[in-house]
């Protein structure tokens, strides 16, 4: 059964042909696709979020980890990292959506098992990440912790994908689980006596801390362990 879920009291027109991975995706590059809010299909079902970012706990955060990640994957020439709003799409797992963050080791693009495709074909006009990232960041909001905390895990799980790194600064501590692939489904690993969380993909460990500013607000720091 065809399932919508929008967590803000907007309409949007979603059309029937959409609740399949292909028809989705057509819709996507359509002119009649919504200009704002994030809309992803997750095994079926459709689940569309047009609520604005919280500034200290979501946009912040984001802004702070891609850029002290991408400092880390370019310093050690592992691969490319890829922003909020590139779409990720991977058929065999029947999901698209568009992650906080992701990162693709060399390997993975030399392999082809993670592909950049273009909206026509030779216009390298590159709009969609098909197959499996190494690792892929979602940043959990109000309105996102079924999709984020269910839904993606399972269906990142069937993507391929090697870590899913969770985070929800709501709370009053930071909550972040950097999950790993086990034999049915991720496995939340166990922080060092210091704090720090192993990456296997990056070969390091992090540990995600916050400082309170009374200008700025929160300042986020994912700390390397130094080795």
């Amino acid at each position: 059964m065809s399932t919508a879920y929008i967590s803000f009291e907007e309409q949007v027109r979603i059309p029937s042909a959409a609740f399949d991975l292909p028809g989705f995706r057509r819709w996507v590059h359509s002119d009649d696709y919504p200009e704002r809010g994030k809309i992803s299909f997750i095994d079926g079902e459709i689940v569309v979020d047009l609520s604005p970012e919280e500034i200290s706990s979501h946009a912040q955060l984001k802004l702070s980890i891609h850029a002290q990640l991408w400092m880390f994957v370019r310093k050690h020439k592992l691969g490319k990292c890829y922003p909020d709003g590139v779409l990720l799409i991977n058929e065999a797992a029947n999901v698209s959506n568009e992650p906080d963050f992701m990162f693709c080791s060399i390997e993975a693009l030399r392999s082809r098992r993670v592909q950049e495709r273009e909206i026509v074909e030779d216009s390298r006009r590159f709009v969609e990440l098909a197959g499996s990232p190494d690792l892929v960041v979602e940043l959990v909001s109000r309105t996102s912790v079924r999709k984020d905390t269910k839904l993606l895990r399972d269906r990142y799980y069937a993507a391929g994908i090697e870590e899913y790194w969770l985070i929800d600064a709501r709370g009053e501590e930071i909550d972040f689980k950097l999950l790993k692939r086990g034999k049915s489904g991720y496995l939340e690993t166990t922080p060092d006596a210091d704090g720090f969380l192993r990456s296997t993909v990056l070969n390091a460990s992090f540990q995600l801390t916050r400082t309170w500013n009374e200008i700025l607000g929160f300042e986020y720091t994912l700390r390397e362990l130094e080795q």
